[in-house]
């Protein structure tokens, strides 16, 4: 019963009514206001002959919220009714007069002229007509007070109601706020006869307006609107001038008392009554009158004081406020980089301790072609090491290869031999070991210390990027959001609301809110593409792409554009794997992935062996070096991380050729990082070249160097990376590059899987191949190009990648 109940609830009609309310607020709200606005605007009547305001709103309408056309026509004829079917008539002329004028584009530009020149017409061929062309000289007086003050009265409304996205978030000023003052007094002019019982509505009115002013600006706006609204009010009936010194001192009192609060304000407002009713007998002052400001007393208790607060934030807002919030997000972006700097070196020492075992006896590859000393004092020495030697150099370079091996025969055997070749086997073989371990620390302290050296490096690049921040944070208190909205401002594009979502370079995203399009020619994207696209591209200095337009209803109509940092080029690619014995197991591994948009990683590695630990182990390497770039570790510190952890051997060698690829798809650019891996071939039409390999896998000495070599890469290039496997290591390489060459050559037009799958046909076809696994990456690089273009530089080539496995 009781989930019946909830969802009886939920599903209600007055549930669906109050969401429907909810989602159409503003224009709901502004619809009410256009109606209120327009019903007594178009009664306001001013020197007891002028109705000047009706057509000025209609302007506002016509230029600024056509949506809302309706209601103004709606509330506009209704007060023109209460006028009587002649002031009817002539706003109706001025309606159709001004959309005849309207038409030019001179009086689209210039929307005030236009209302003044309509409003002049219409009432001078009207009053022609009304006095058969004897138009007294007051009539045509009165005429030109209409036509000034509707000049004046649509500066004011243009003034206050902006476009529908600054009119519902600009910071109010005050040159707005006197307008509004404006235009509510001689909102108040056309209410002057509305009495409900005993209370004046317009006498209400302006004394909670005096009572908000106090409460929020204190004494000088108060006295400023009061004067501004009750001169505006008495003089507009020709009457009881002395009310206009009725309200000034009404707003100078309630500004006297306003520390005290919203009882002092109001003691203080009555007072100034009090004053004026002993003082001058002949004032309106009456129990009407007491009464209304008395209803307008209590309406402001019980007005929200969050209302006031906000508008007090509104004109004086607080810097201090701002101050706070920005060093809270500054303490918030600092503490979020200290925890990824954190999060980095767990990793790194999560790392180090999966692999890290008590130290043991590490063997090197080491040559011995000169006689130990030992040898130096041996009689036997010209046997050993002389021109007719007894093989002594290869029986050591043996007993070194044993060394290493984890098989106790074959280290017993070599043993055995040395004892029969030296008579002083014991001293020799203590001699080897020595200088092994003499040379094998020797390479991991000079290894350890260049690790330490790049750590520190990384290191310090973070505290780096940390202290510019914080840096910036405290020379300038300017958000990524307001820098771009004051280029946009500097470029007088309207706008009222800009998101960065992300800033780092290369992936940047960025979401900027305009209004709806105001011309027929225009398009969703017009102003974004020959405007906004290039102001951002002068701020960051790469270039952007629309990623998505929008047209959004709510709150109000508006274009949604996103952004994004463009990315130039595209990648397409096609791996191809075989395994030596036919199974899933292979001592190669590879992986694709983007480090952002504009940034993508290829990684080639090919253990030793081809069982499933050579599987295991070039997998645990690819995993590394991705954790390591992901991490946003400098590629060559990663290289030398992964060389450390494959170096801490655990009884077997283990070493890995890597060969690592960053595709910089913005800026056209391949930076490569080789450790005993196959030359990377680059095709550029007719021109092939190559990038060797000049250092030793990882893993396979203690000391490792390692140098970046920098490629410029152009639309239609062709990359081709690869394992050893793919060569025969009976025929020269030059002649199997030729081979490479010429198929590339005719495969110009292919896709990258089908140059894959026939570059690793014809090598297999043409060459016999060692018993090896086999991987190949084929990349080629396009132009991207969006997708409503109708030229395709490279449309022939669609981006369709995928991996295979062939057994």
């Amino acid at each position: 019963m009781r989930v019946w109940s909830n969802d009886l609830q939920t599903h209600s009609p007055i549930t669906k009514w109050v969401e429907a309310v909810r989602k159409r607020k503003v224009k709901i709200w502004m619809s009410i206001t256009f109606l209120f606005c327009s019903f007594f605007l178009s009664q306001a009547v001013l020197f007891e002959a002028v109705v000047p305001f009706f057509l000025p709103i209609w302007a506002l309408t016509v230029k600024r919220y056509p949506a809302y056309l309706p209601w103004t026509f709606a509330g506009g004829m209704a007060g023109s009714l209460m006028l009587g079917l002649g002031e009817t008539t002539i706003h109706l002329l001025q309606i159709a007069l001004f959309h005849f004028l309207f038409q030019a584009n001179f009086f689209k530009k210039y929307i005030p002229f236009t209302v003044l020149l309509a409003v002049v017409a219409v009432q001078t061929g009207w009053q022609l007509l009304s006095y058969s062309g004897q138009v007294p000289f007051f009539v045509w007086m009165f005429v030109t007070y209409e036509g000034i003050l509707t000049l004046f009265m649509t500066l004011f409304l243009f003034l206050f109601f902006k476009p529908i996205h600054q009119f519902l978030h600009d910071r109010w000023t005050f040159e707005r706020l006197a307008a509004a003052f404006i235009i509510c007094a001689m909102i108040l002019t056309g209410m002057d006869n509305m009495v409900l019982g005993y209370v004046s509505v317009p006498v209400m009115a302006i004394h909670l307006i005096i009572l908000l002013a106090a409460s929020i600006a204190g004494l000088p706006i108060a006295t400023a609107v009061a004067t501004i609204v009750g001169m505006i009010v008495s003089v507009s009936n020709l009457s009881f001038s002395g009310m206009i010194a009725v309200y000034t001192l009404t707003g100078l009192c309630a500004g006297l008392f306003h520390r005290w609060g919203k009882p002092g304000i109001s003691i203080g407002a009555i007072l100034s009554s009090l004053f004026f009713l002993m003082y001058d007998a002949t004032l309106p002052i009456d129990s009407t009158y007491f009464i209304s400001i008395a209803t307008a007393s209590f309406v402001y208790f019980i007005v929200p004081n969050s209302w006031i607060s906000y508008w007090k934030d509104q004109l004086f807002p607080n810097r201090v406020s701002t101050v706070f919030k920005r060093q809270e997000w500054l303490t918030d972006r600092i503490n979020r980089q200290l925890s990824d700097f954190h999060q980095f070196v767990d990793f790194m020492s999560q790392v180090v301790n999966e692999r890290f075992s008590p130290a043991k006896e590490e063997t090197v590859k080491l040559s011995f072609e000169e006689p130990l000393s030992i040898c130096q004092t041996c009689f036997r020495k010209d046997k050993c090491w002389g021109a007719k030697n007894n093989g002594m150099a290869e029986t050591i370079e043996e007993w070194i290869v044993a060394k290493g091996s984890a098989k106790k025969a074959m280290r017993h055997k070599v043993d055995e031999k040395i004892n029969y070749k030296c008579v002083r086997s014991s001293g020799l073989i203590t001699e080897l070991e020595e200088e092994i371990t003499s040379r094998m620390l020797t390479g991991q302290m000079h290894h350890g210390k260049k690790m330490l050296a790049l750590q520190l490096r990384d290191m310090g690049r973070h505290l780096d990027h940390m202290i510019t921040d914080i840096k910036e944070g405290m020379t300038s208190f300017k958000l990524e959001e307001e820098e771009i909205s004051n280029k946009l401002n500097e470029l007088n594009i309207q706008h009222f609301q800009v998101d960065v979502l992300s800033e780092e370079k290369g992936s940047r995203k960025i979401i900027i809110c305009l209004p709806e399009k105001k011309a027929d020619w225009e398009t969703d994207q017009t102003l974004t593409e020959r405007f906004i696209l290039p102001a951002l591209y002068d701020m960051y200095k790469e270039p952007f792409e629309i990623t998505r337009s929008d047209f959004k209803k709510e709150p109000f109509p508006h274009q949604q554009i996103s952004l994004s940092s463009a990315v130039r080029f595209k990648m397409d690619y096609a791996v191809l794997s075989s395994s030596k014995n036919g199974t899933i197991y292979a001592g190669d591994a590879h992986a694709v992935f983007p480090l952002h948009n504009g940034l993508t990683a290829v990684v080639l590695s090919d253990g030793m062996g081809q069982d499933i630990n050579a599987y295991k182990e070039s997998r645990k390497v690819i995993r590394l070096m991705r954790e390591c770039l992901n991490r946003k570790m400098d590629p060559e510190t990663a290289m030398h991380t992964l060389h450390y952890v494959m170096s801490l051997k655990e009884g077997n060698d283990l070493y890995a050729t890597v060969d690592l690829g960053l595709l910089d798809l913005q800026e056209g650019q391949l930076w490569s990082y080789k450790a005993g891996s196959m030359s990377t071939y680059i095709k550029r039409g007719k021109d092939f070249s190559k990038i060797e390999s000049e250092s030793l896998p990882v893993g396979f000495l203690p000391s490792f160097n390692i140098e970046a070599k920098k490629k410029k890469l152009k639309s239609g290039d062709l990359i081709v990376m690869m394992t050893d496997g793919m060569f025969s290591p009976d025929v020269p390489i030059e002649k199997q590059e030729n081979v490479l060459y010429n198929l590339l050559q005719r495969a110009e037009d292919w896709d990258t899987n089908r140059i894959a799958e026939a570059v690793m046909h014809e090598m297999t076809r043409k060459y016999k191949h060692a018993a090896d696994d086999r991987t190949i990456i084929v990349m080629r690089l396009d132009h991207t190009v969006p997708e409503w273009s109708i030229f395709s530089p490279s449309s022939k080539h669609r981006v369709i990648s995928r991996e295979t496995a062939v057994q």
